[in-house]
């Protein structure tokens, strides 16, 4: 049986709740919901860190942040577990991968062809217009960047990602293409036409609740992004900016669907949609992300869509838990490659052609933090100082509660059916805020922490470099 091509399209930053699929009526995202409605679409998946360096590594490795190592983005992935790619091109495929996708984390090796963001060249140039736009002393700016969409850095992105497409069909192999946008990662900026595309004062506030019911980190956190300053007004500029730039990015992926059908590749390819996390985009005063576990930042959208014709393939809509970490031994399954023993994710195909009537876990891990570098706050792309955490976050969330480990801070849990936006900080409220539920995701967290150690010790895993140096993050 021929072997299928598989096509893995990333946002970055992109949160669920921002896409239409999963019930927005403000965003437009009709490419996307047309691929929702033509495969499987996952209302529960979740990333395994809150940032990009760690939850990017967790996919491409298979293991959590406590196993690689790469806990923040003062890491690198470790040199000695191997990498999708690798094992993706050791087992007969072209690989190959576009934009946003960490090189100089160490999140490189394997790739046939690989064309970062920041290689010189229009596309360097078209992203550096981008991240060099807004303020840096607030988290908050937002705006038009001064050039048409066609020239914005997710259209030149997807016209190299065509070339790369014609690329891999000349191969004669089946290929891996793992193609990354950098849109909707902050700052809150988008090209025309898209900047005037969702009117401001017709989108809603993000719930941003009573301070006194928040950790007490994200009251300097609010400091650092301005957040006292910024109007109402400047909060819904944040979130039609955010919007634009999904829509932008919506439009982009529906031209790479294009030239894959132009090609005749549709009829052997599966694709896949993801992003790697999500973002405040102002729920709970904040802005941009944080190295924090909260819903806004760890639930992201996941769509599978077989080619044409494979057996079971019928749309579903899927409300369990998954993780991303699901889709390294699903990717390797659809090849027909063998998932190596301590991956920790589950094949999500094989999953949902058995009917995926028995939830694959009962609860969902993340992890982040343990960050001893250098950077301040970074915005307007990046992180409010008060945001990154010297100690590790290890958090559960099942779909009724999520619970937070947090050496710095204190814990934190929440009623996820009462306070689906995690607005009310239940160990806060009251010394005796925590319920069964609570204790027992405390009691998951021990027992997870404790295998993802015994996993890292059994592998032999060393860890990546660190920078400890002020300007080499």
């Amino acid at each position: 049986m021929e072997s299928p091509n598989i096509v893995y399209l990333m946002f970055d930053q992109a949160k669920a709740s921002a896409m239409g699929f999963l019930g927005n009526r403000h965003v437009s995202t009709p490419f996307t919901d047309g691929l929702a409605k033509r495969g499987w679409a996952f209302s529960q998946a979740y990333s395994a860190s809150p940032i990009c360096t760690p939850s990017r590594a967790s996919v491409h490795t298979g293991v959590h942040p406590l196993v690689h190592q790469v806990s923040c983005h003062q890491n690198r992935a470790p040199c000695n577990l191997p990498q999708l790619a690798e094992l993706m091109t050791a087992g007969g495929y072209y690989t190959a991968v576009a934009g946003h996708y960490e090189p100089e984390r160490n999140l490189s090796r394997g790739w046939h062809e690989q064309v970062p963001m920041h290689r010189r060249g229009p596309l360097y140039e078209s992203w550096m217009a981008h991240i060099r736009t807004g303020r840096n002393d607030v988290g908050w700016s937002s705006g038009t960047i001064d050039r048409d969409a066609t020239d914005g850095s997710s259209a030149r992105l997807t016209e190299r990602i065509i070339r790369m497409i014609d690329a891999a069909d000349a191969s004669g192999m089946p290929f891996f293409l793992h193609l990354c946008y950098d849109d909707p990662h902050p700052p809150y900026f988008v090209p025309r036409p898209y900047d005037t595309m969702f009117d401001p004062a017709e989108l809603p506030l993000p719930p941003r609740g009573d301070n006194d019911a928040l950790p007490v980190w994200q009251d300097e956190c609010r400091k650092q992004c301005g957040t006292q300053e910024a109007t109402d007004m400047d909060t819904r500029r944040v979130v039609a900016a955010y919007y634009g730039m999904i829509a932008y990015v919506d439009d982009q992926l529906r031209r790479v669907h294009d030239a894959l059908d132009q090609r005749g590749l549709l009829e052997n390819t599966w694709v896949i949609l993801s992003s790697d996390h999500g973002d405040y985009t102002g729920e709970k005063g904040l802005f941009n992300k944080s190295e924090s576990l909260y819903e806004c930042l760890l639930h992201v959208p996941l769509i599978i869509v077989p080619p044409p014709g494979t057996p079971g393939s019928r749309p579903e809509h899927i409300d369990h838990l998954v993780n991303t970490i699901d889709l390294f031994p699903t990717i390797l399954n659809l090849a027909g490659l063998d998932i190596p023993d301590y991956a920790q994710g589950h094949d999500l195909v094989e999953w949902v052609a058995e009917g995926a009537s028995t939830p694959l876990r009962d609860a969902l891990f993340a992890q982040v933090g343990a960050y001893l570098g250098t950077l301040g706050t970074t915005f307007p792309g990046g992180i409010a100082t008060a945001g990154r955490h010297p100690g590790l976050l290890q958090g559960a969330r099942t779909k009724t509660h999520s619970y937070v480990r947090d050496p710095d801070y204190g814990d934190e849990a929440y009623d996820l059916q009462t306070d689906p936006h995690e607005l009310s900080d239940l160990l806060r409220a009251s010394p005796s805020g925590s319920t069964p539920e609570v204790d027992a995701l405390k009691r998951q967290v021990d027992t997870f922490e404790a295998q993802c150690l015994a996993l890292r010790n059994r592998l032999g895993v060393i860890p990546g470099e660190r920078g400890f140096v002020l300007g080499w993050e």
